[in-house]
């Protein structure tokens, strides 16, 4: 769900850092709603359409003020959600210091470790995990979101040339501060997933996960410099990533050594972006310079 929430920053040439310690928040707020007080929750003990309620708001608020604080105050999108990444996973220890809120109810936990389907078989029943089947969903309605909608092709308009995109009519700001609340949003989902496979929430949740996001999208082929890429390519190189981290130690491969293939796999990914973003310049560079001629010639002609 970051990945998702990241590529759609990513394509209007954004980035949202904050990702991580948003996923950490929106789990944290849940738990205590949903925990008793022996178990680390504030005792309230809600049902689990409350606490998710509670997840989306916060999501969205989050989503809200980064846009808010960009397109608004016009600061500097990497800056600001750096910021925020540090900010909210504070408000974490600062609402549940150093606290774990833990034994959520089944309602809540189905979609991060239920089953959606059980298939028998001789010995027991194959599984097929709620979770993998919605992230699967997520991917596809984030592509047809972006392909096949207004708001899809404004969003890479932006992305491409800001610039032309405003010439053109199209209320840039407004596009940049959506998709920072659909990443908002996704961070809360992000958020559920997570307390539901853990049955808990700790101040640590989702700590580390932003680096890892970002690579598995580049290496699905969003661009750096926004415009190019799709939800499905993203898609890809998440599933990409996840056999660097569940393939290769299998495969018993030194830990260094996983490190060193993430690491070369994402320099790739970067230096094939960067041949595309040349190849396109030189592209335009020389269609402009013939459209010069062509226009030179003509006016030769009418000279003559």
């Amino acid at each position: 769900m970051l990945v998702i929430g990241q590529a759609f920053t990513m394509i209007t040439a954004n980035f949202d850092l904050s990702s991580e310690s948003g996923l950490g928040l929106t789990a944290m707020v849940a738990g205590l709603l949903l925990a008793a007080e022996e178990n680390g929750g504030l005792g309230l003990e809600v049902s689990p359409a409350v606490a998710i309620a509670a997840m989306t708001v916060t999501g969205l608020a989050i989503g809200v003020i980064n846009g808010f604080l960009i397109t608004r105050l016009r600061m500097n999108n990497l800056i600001v959600t750096i910021a925020m990444l540090m900010i909210l996973r504070g408000l974490v220890y600062i609402i549940s210091p150093g606290a774990t809120a833990s034994f959520f109810p089944d309602g809540f936990k189905w979609l991060g470790s239920g089953p959606i389907l059980k298939i028998p078989q001789e010995k027991g029943f194959l599984s097929i995990p709620a979770s993998s089947v919605f992230i699967v969903l997520a991917f596809i309605t984030a592509h047809i979101i972006t392909r096949y909608t207004q708001f899809g092709r404004n969003m890479y308009a932006v992305g491409s040339n800001i610039v032309a995109a405003k010439d053109a009519g199209i209320n840039a700001d407004k596009i940049v501060r959506t998709v920072y609340v659909i990443s908002g949003f996704c961070m809360a989902v992000a958020g559920l997933l997570a307390g539901g496979r853990l049955d808990s929430a700790t101040p640590r949740v989702g700590a580390g996960m932003i680096f890892p996001v970002q690579a598995a999208a580049v290496v699905g082929g969003i661009s750096l410099f926004g415009g190019r890429g799709t939800m499905l390519g993203a898609m890809g190189g998440y599933f990409l990533w996840s056999i660097l981290d569940v393939g290769l130690p299998i495969m018993k491969v030194s830990p260094f050594w996983i490190e060193t293939s993430r690491g070369l796999l994402l320099l790739f990914a970067v230096a094939l972006d960067a041949y595309k973003v040349r190849r396109l310049r030189q592209r335009a560079l020389e269609e402009t310079l013939e459209q010069t001629e062509i226009g030179l010639t003509d006016k030769n002609i009418l000279v003559e």
